[in-house]
């Protein structure tokens, strides 16, 4: 599988850290100052612990629309790609941030750009992506399609804006705080069949799955009972992220060594951005220079979900960072809990 071209689009609508205190403030009336200040205080030391610096979401006072962005993504995956909407084979739209649970959100952006090709989606928390390129993989290889487009859309502010922001103690803080990292972004990729192999790893921990979450109204029916879901009310974002890092760091090493061996071979790694200082930390614990483990998605926008490899692909492509050839290391680590290693030449 080659990948030929990754797009992305950004909403317009910065946010910086200090934002994100104010958003407190403005969501919190019914506590005292004394909590608010104190929690303030708390969310400031784990954004910059983090790494955290700004992140983008849709401006709605300029009507600006998720849908625009994932089109626009797509559109310029296809030029960039140097193929049409007619060569797509398959669309597979993936990720947290959809608008429908049915049909498959991938027909709507087909028939956007009036194609005719398979569609489905694929949910997998953040690692979405990774897993829709593994399925591109098996379907190329096997010959039963040509050309597959990868889009997805993470807008997922309001999964906790105005909600996660309305303080009601300091205990939330441990589920809540990842909500203030969250940034908003569309990509689109598009991958061809080709000789070049790749291999795909995953190490999943399903007894870890409550850790984070997004709920569903009536979702208790669904499931055995849990004190960790639906903790911030339906619709809105849970993410224990204390204990899901602390999990994801050995899990991720001990499959890291397990399939890439030597450490040092590959010329770039590409984390999840859930944070760029625990990469880089852990990363160097294990034998990853700084320099090889790309960090600066989050900084710059956050974390964009299941976007976050994509975008940081598409930044180190025209930051220079990633050239043809270079052996590249997907490792992204996802709620479920699922920690994934992915080894290609791009």
């Amino acid at each position: 599988m080659r990948i030929e071209s990754i797009a992305v689009r950004i909403p317009s609508r910065r946010i910086t850290n200090d934002d994100i205190l104010d958003f407190l403030v403005v969501h919190s009336n019914g506590v005292s100052q004394k909590v608010l200040s104190q929690y303030q205080r708390l969310v400031k030391v784990l954004l910059t612990r983090t790494g955290s610096d700004v992140r983008f979401i849709r401006d709605k006072g300029r009507k600006e629309r998720a849908a625009e962005l994932v089109v626009a993504s797509m559109r310029q995956a296809l030029e960039k790609s140097g193929r049409t909407k007619d060569d797509i084979d398959l669309l597979i739209y993936c990720g947290v941030g959809k608008g429908f649970l049915e049909p498959a959100n991938a027909y709507f952006y087909a028939n956007a750009l009036g194609m005719e090709c398979s569609c489905f989606d694929v949910a997998d928390a953040c690692m979405s992506w990774t897993r829709s390129l593994e399925i591109s993989y098996e379907y190329l290889r096997s010959g039963r399609y040509g050309t597959v487009m990868i889009v997805n859309g993470e807008f997922n502010s309001d999964h906790g804006l105005p909600a996660n922001f309305e303080v009601k103690d300091l205990a939330q803080l441990e589920y809540t705080f990842p909500t203030y990292t969250i940034g908003e972004a569309a990509t689109a990729t598009v991958v061809t069949a080709s000789d070049a192999e790749w291999s795909f790893n995953f190490r999943t921990r399903p007894d870890l799955c409550d850790l984070c979450n997004i709920p569903l109204e009536g979702f208790e029916d669904f499931v055995l009972p849990s004190a960790r879901l639906g903790k911030n009310g339906i619709q809105n974002f849970v993410a224990y992220g204390r204990e899901m890092f602390a999990n994801a760091v050995d899990h991720l090493a001990d499959l890291l060594l397990e399939v890439v061996g030597d450490l040092d071979a590959p010329d770039i790694y590409f984390p999840h951005a859930a944070s760029s200082t625990v990469y880089l930390l852990h990363g160097k614990r294990i034998g990853i220079k700084p320099e090889k483990m790309y960090s600066e998605v989050f900084p710059r926008y956050g974390n964009v979900v299941s976007a976050s490899i994509p975008v940081g692909m598409h930044m180190a492509l025209e930051e220079n960072k990633l050239r043809r050839g270079d052996l590249v290391v997907l490792c992204p680590a996802s709620a479920g809990m699922v920690y994934g290693v992915v080894k290609f030449r791009y």
